[in-house]
C-alpha cells in the first residue's frame, strides 16, 4: 500500500476513532442490554410466572377491566400474551401519549400483580441506543456515529492487511510475546478483526432507524411499501368486551400452537379484530403471523402465515432481529452482545494508542529541536 494512502487511511481511523468512539461505547453497551431484555425481564419479576390450579382462565375482557379499575386515569392500548404461564401485560396510557404503562394481571384470578418491574430501565436505555435521550439531535449524532463505525471497520481493515494476507492464521491469531504499544496495537487490530462481521451487520441495519432515505431506500429494493400510520387511539374505537372476548376464543381454537400474542384494543368499527401471534416454529420476535376475526360470526376471515409472505417483506421485517443477532438464535444474541460490550474496549485502547503516539511525536520533536541547536561555546578561563 503507497505510503500516502496508508497515513490517509490512518488518519481517517484515528479522527473517527476519537469523534464517535465514546458515543459508539454508549451504544453498544444499551445495545447488549437490550438485547436481553426478555431474559432480564423475567429475571427481575419472578412473580409475573402464574399456575394455573386447577382453575380457567379469565375472560379477556375481565382482565382488561381490573387493569383499567386499577388505574382509571388510563386508557388501555394492547394486551401482550405470553402464554397461559406468565401474566397477561396491559399496556395503557393517558390521551394520546406515547409512551405506555405495562400492567400484570393474574389471567386465572384476574388480580393486578407486582410490576413489572425494570421497564423504567429498559426504556431509558432504549431512548440511549436510539437517541442518547436528547432527541432528533441525539438520533443525527447517533447515525453519524454508526456511519463512523462502518468507516472505522474499513479503514482498520486495509490497514490491518498483514504481508500474508491469505493465511487466517496471520489475521485471527493473537501474538503474546509482543510488550507495550504493539501488544496494545495488536490486540485491537485483531480483535476488532474478529468483529468486524458483527459490526457491519450491526450498523448496516441500525441505519435503518436512523435516516429515512436509507429505510425508503431499503423498501424499495425489497419492494415493500411503506406503511400508512394508523390513527391515533383516541381517534379508534374501543373494542366492546362481547367483541373482545369472542375474539379471543376464536383466536385460541384457531391457533391452538400460539406461544405469544398481541393485540391492540382500540378498533375499527365494523372492521375485524386483528390479532398477531407467534409459535414455537416462529424463526425470531418479529416473525408475526396475524389473524383476523370476525367478532360477530366468530370466524376467521383472514390469515397471514409469516412463512408465506414475499422475501422481501420477511427481509425488512429481519432487519432487527439481524441488528440484535437473534436472526441465528441465541449463539447469535450473545455474539452480538458480546461485540457490542466490546465498543469501549475499542474506545479505551484506541484513545490510549493516541495518546501514546503524540507523546512519541511530542519527545521526537524535543530531541530533534535539541539535535540542531548551536553548541554554546566553551567560557575562557582566566589564568593565574
Amino acid at each position: 500500500m503507497p505510503l500516502t494512502l496508508k497515513r490517509i487511511l490512518f488518519r481517517l481511523h484515528w479522527i473517527g476513532g476519537l469523534v464517535a468512539g465514546l458515543v459508539l461505547a454508549l451504544v453498544g453497551v444499551t445495545g447488549a442490554a437490550i438485547g436481553f431484555e426478555p431474559e432480564l425481564m423475567r429475571l427481575m419479576n419472578p412473580q409475573l410466572e402464574v399456575t394455573a390450579q386447577g382453575q380457567e382462565t379469565k375472560p379477556l375482557s375481565t382482565l382488561v377491566a381490573a387493569a383499567k379499575t386499577a388505574h382509571p386515569d388510563l386508557q388501555a392500548r394492547s394486551i401482550a400474551w405470553e402464554g397461559d404461564d406468565a401474566a397477561l401485560i396491559v399496556r395503557m396510557a393517558k390521551g394520546r401519549e406515547r409512551g405506555a404503562m405495562q400492567v400484570a394481571v393474574d389471567p386465572f384470578t384476574g388480580a393486578v400483580l407486582d410490576g413489572p418491574h425494570g421497564t423504567a430501565f429498559f426504556e431509558t436505555a432504549e431512548r440511549l441506543h436510539r437517541n442518547l435521550a436528547a432527541g432528533p439531535v441525539g438520533k443525527q449524532i447517533v447515525g453519524a456515529s454508526t456511519l463512523t463505525l462502518i468507516l472505522l471497520a474499513i479503514t482498520g481493515l486495509l490497514l490491518r492487511r498483514p504481508r500474508r494476507a491469505r493465511s487466517l492464521r496471520a489475521w485471527l491469531t493473537f501474538n503474546t510475546k509482543l510488550r507495550g504499544r504493539p501488544f496494545l496495537w495488536h490486540l485491537h487490530a485483531v480483535s476488532a478483526t474478529w468483529l468486524l462481521a458483527f459490526y457491519l451487520v450491526a450498523a448496516l441495519t441500525g441505519l435503518w432507524w436512523s435516516y429515512d432515505f436509507y429505510r425508503d431506500a431499503i423498501n424499495r429494493i425489497a419492494g415493500v411499501t411503506t406503511p400508512m400510520r394508523r390513527p391515533a387511539a383516541e381517534a379508534r374505537t374501543e373494542l366492546p368486551a362481547s367483541t373482545l372476548d369472542a375474539a379471543w376464543t376464536t383466536f385460541r381454537r384457531e391457533a391452538p400452537d400460539a406461544t405469544r400474542a398481541t393485540l391492540a384494543l382500540p378498533g375499527d368499527a365494523g372492521a375485524p379484530v386483528e390479532i398477531r401471534y407467534q409459535t414455537q416454529e416462529s424463526p425470531h420476535g418479529r416473525a408475526w403471523n396475524t389473524l383476523k376475526i370476525d367478532a360477530e360470526a366468530g370466524q376467521v376471515v383472514g390469515r397471514a402465515l409469516y412463512a408465506e409472505l414475499p422475501r422481501g417483506r420477511r427481509f425488512v421485517s429481519s432487519l432487527f432481529p439481524l441488528h440484535s443477532g437473534e436472526f441465528l438464535g441465541r449463539p447469535g444474541r450473545i455474539a452480538m452482545a458480546l461485540a457490542a460490550l466490546a465498543m469501549p474496549f475499542f474506545a479505551v485502547t484506541g484513545f490510549w494508542m493516541w495518546l501514546q503516539r503524540r507523546a512519541t511525536a511530542k519527545a521526537r520533536s524535543h530531541a530533534a529541536i535539541a539535535s540542531d541547536r548551536p553548541a554554546l561555546p566553551r567560557p575562557v578561563l582566566d589564568k593565574a
